[in-house]
């Protein structure tokens, strides 16, 4: 810290010290004088005799400095000119010190009691006023000087010097004590000051941390929330879009009279289906990060068997719930919608009625896919490997995307089962 800051906060902890005493002092001053007021009347009261009381009286020539004091306290405007005034009114207590002990004759009644009164100016000046210290003891000096200056003119040194001055030793030793708890008061105090204006930085650099976290995370929130916004709207147009494909290829099949040509545009139409459903159910979604899966299953064999004239055949589905990312559920519903096309296609022969079984499970993190119908089943001579078709090849492609197994048994029907392990949700972004 260089000395322009140096100054700078010593100022600032004289305002903090001096305005921070003002109610303490506005009380002590205002007990003072009721003391001194009660202390006059239960003289005259009780005491009318006592010829010391005369002299008492002197000592209400400080009654106005103090009502100044106090009146000065309560004018708000006057507060950046307290420690000048405070200054002036001090000196010129040291005026009326002087003034009492010069116009007193030390033989006189109750002038005994004037060091007294002095010793309690001094203690008053170093416990009510919170000055700059080296002007506090200035001011006691100046005490000091009108005390020893007073002494000296009323002939209290020549008329009794062993008295002049073990009154003087008490006068200077309540100046000294007063001293040190004007010294330890102020050191104390600042380094309290310094302790909060530590902790009031430190308040506000973390309010500040805090104010520019609550900033960005709004920003955050509201940047996610675009987002959502604009992720919902790509969905959408994604959904429309294929919507509109869908809607082509049906037009262009109702032209086509090749049965073959036909076949082949209603499977397309079918697949295309399949993944205009995942971006309809993100859509509607509130967590665009995950799809559920058995909804989206669900919707998707109900469309694939409507989808068909085959009133013959019954779907029995049973779907356990649970959620997987869209990487995950776009292959599954392709492969769901091959198998489910291929069964009804062809595991019943003619009208034969017959039962399409879906299921879908989830154990030891590992998700299981089972298409099954009791129909015809395959040859016995039947192998994978040797299917050349566009489905199957598109069913054993997407099951080696999902790191997974496929079985078929063909043993009163046909049964693809499809194991594959659960696949972490990866957040898109954090909301």
């Amino acid at each position: 810290m260089d000395r322009k800051d140096r100054k700078k906060l010593n100022k600032e902890f004289l305002d903090f010290y001096l305005f921070s005493s003002i109610p303490s002092t506005r009380v002590g001053l205002i007990a003072n004088l009721l003391l001194f007021f009660l202390f006059e009347v239960g003289n005259e009261l009780f005491l009318p005799e006592v010829k010391e009381f005369r002299y008492f009286l002197r000592f209400g020539i400080i009654i106005p400095f103090f009502l100044i004091y106090i009146l000065t306290m309560y004018i708000r405007k006057l507060r950046p000119f307290l420690s000048i005034l405070f200054i002036i009114l001090n000196t010129l207590l040291c005026v009326t010190i002087f003034l009492v002990g010069v116009t007193s004759g030390t033989h006189e009644p109750g002038y005994q009691y004037y060091y007294a009164w002095v010793m309690l100016m001094t203690i008053g000046l170093y416990t009510f006023f919170r000055l700059r210290f080296a002007m506090l003891v200035t001011l006691g000096l100046l005490q000091l000087v009108a005390y020893i200056l007073a002494n000296i003119l009323n002939h209290s040194f020549s008329d009794n010097l062993v008295l002049a001055v073990n009154n003087l030793f008490f006068v200077i030793s309540t100046a000294v004590l007063g001293f040190f708890i004007a010294y330890s008061f102020q050191k104390l105090n600042k380094k309290n000051f310094l302790h909060q204006k530590a902790l009031d930085a430190q308040y506000k650099r973390v309010l500040a941390e805090f104010n520019e976290k609550t900033i960005m995370e709004e920003e955050l929130k509201i940047a996610a929330e675009q987002k959502v916004v604009m992720l919902k709207e790509i969905h959408h147009r994604v959904k429309n879009n294929l919507a509109i494909v869908i809607s082509m290829l049906s037009l262009q099949m109702r032209k086509v009279h090749d049965p073959e040509l036909k076949k082949i545009i209603s499977d397309i139409e079918l697949r295309i289906r399949s993944m205009a459903l995942i971006h309809e159910h993100l859509y509607r979604s509130e967590d665009l990060d995950r799809v559920k899966l058995h909804e989206y299953l669900s919707s998707l064999t109900t469309i694939v068997l409507s989808s068909f004239s085959s009133p013959n055949v019954v779907l029995d589905k049973d779907f356990e719930p649970m959620e997987v990312s869209i990487e995950t559920a776009l292959p599954v519903g392709l492969i769901t919608n091959e198998l489910l096309t291929n069964a009804i296609k062809y595991a019943f022969t003619g009208n034969q009625e017959g039962i399409i079984t879906a299921r879908l499970s989830q154990k030891n993190g590992t998700i299981s896919l089972t298409i099954a119908d009791n129909g015809s089943g395959f040859p016995a001579d039947f192998k994978v490997d040797d299917q050349h078709s566009l489905g199957m090849f598109i069913v054993k492609l997407l099951v080696e995307q999902l790191n997974g197994v496929l079985t078929i048994k063909s043993t009163e029907g046909t049964s693809f089962s499809i194991d594959f392990p659960f696949s972490p949700i990866r957040k898109l972004f954090n909301k």
